[in-house]
């Protein structure tokens, strides 16, 4: 009897402490919210203000993209041995473009995944800011500057459903991102902090749940690589050589100088292209070959260099062969493009950015 006693005064006291503890973890976690939130605001609602999108929706992706703020890419990143100042809400990669908003990159090395499920490592540069308004203007920029993502600009005004649209747009691959989404911005009240008092729900007769597509649809006119004077890198040193399968003559040297220029512009003007000397959609959509199994040449090539960049298992040789077919599928199957096996506009686009 006395040891049953015992047992019972020894659960009581651990009952007595786990409910304050259970509290103080219910505390925290909301507290870590609500300073995420406090901290945020001012920079959505100036991001809803220059560009349209809903606070609530910056507020709730930013939540969820960085476990409220606990990420490490939200404030300094140690990377070979050097201190960034990262600020990132969203990681967005660094392409040839440069971004206006961003103020450099950072190297972090991440997990990508084969076809097999097998994991390998590639070192990818992050775009880094001075501040959290310039990464959710970033943000902005990018979803204001892609097509696929212009359904969601109807629907300012309800917020749910401009998530549901930004999800459909391909911007993420989880079928359930719009509902977290919308989850954080309900259980949270971020509707409170829009400008315009838009709350939520969704405009009569829509879907809430949003169809989801079996593939992604990638807009080529949007996903390309803006290249243009001063651009650097593996996908410059890819343009010239397919600008040199034209008889360009130019240095590959993966620097878009003058002669890049020059040679851009006489392509645009063969092309009947609006000449600018920048290689924007029209101009990737006209250089770029739709190649499939037998093809051989430069063409060829760069398609296998960029798979090869990718973490895809091909040799560089200039023919399309079965294993530059594998290769390929597998990277479409990956970013969920549909897999015809030959290099689509769309299958180009996220092999260069």
């Amino acid at each position: 009897m006395k040891r049953w006693l015992k047992l019972a005064a020894v659960a009581v006291v651990l009952a007595v402490v786990a409910v304050p503890m259970l509290q103080r973890q219910q505390e925290a976690a909301g507290s870590t919210a609500s300073d995420f939130i406090a901290k945020l605001v001012k920079d959505a609602q100036q991001t809803e203000r220059e560009f349209g999108i809903p606070a609530s929706v910056t507020i709730g992706m930013a939540a969820l993209e960085t476990g409220w703020g606990r990420s490490s890419m939200t404030g300094q990143v140690t990377a070979d041995g050097v201190v960034y100042d990262v600020n990132t809400l969203f990681n967005i990669k660094c392409t040839s473009t440069v971004s206006p908003f961003q103020t450099g990159c950072v190297p972090i090395r991440t997990a990508e995944y084969r076809s097999d499920g097998t994991k390998y490592y590639i070192v990818d540069e992050f775009r880094t800011y001075a501040s959290w308004l310039d990464s959710t203007r970033d943000f902005a920029r990018l979803l204001t500057t892609l097509t696929r993502y212009a359904p969601a600009f109807q629907y300012v005004d309800y917020p749910d459903q401009f998530v549901t649209e930004v999800r459909k747009g391909g911007y993420a691959t989880d079928p359930k991102y719009s509902e977290l989404v919308i989850s954080i911005m309900r259980s949270h009240n971020l509707y409170q902090y829009n400008l315009r008092g838009q709350g939520p729900g969704y405009p009569e007769g829509m879907d809430p749940n949003g169809p989801t597509p079996p593939v992604t649809t990638v807009d080529p006119y949007t996903m390309f690589p803006q290249l243009l004077v001063g651009s650097r890198g593996d996908t410059v040193r890819s343009l010239q050589r397919l600008l040199n399968t034209l008889e360009a003559g130019i240095g590959v040297d993966g620097i878009y100088g003058s002669q890049t220029t020059a040679a851009v512009s006489a392509f645009q003007r063969a092309q009947k292209l609006t000449v600018t000397g920048k290689v924007d959609d029209a101009t990737w959509q006209a250089l770029l070959p739709e190649l499939a199994s037998g093809a051989k040449g430069e063409g060829v090539r760069v398609l296998q260099t960029h798979l090869q960049l990718k973490g895809g298992s091909v040799a560089i040789t200039g023919s399309f062969d079965a294993a530059t077919d594998k290769a390929l599928r597998a990277f479409q199957q990956l970013h969920r493009i549909e897999g015809s096996g030959h290099s689509s506009y769309a299958t180009w686009a996220r092999l260069l950015g």
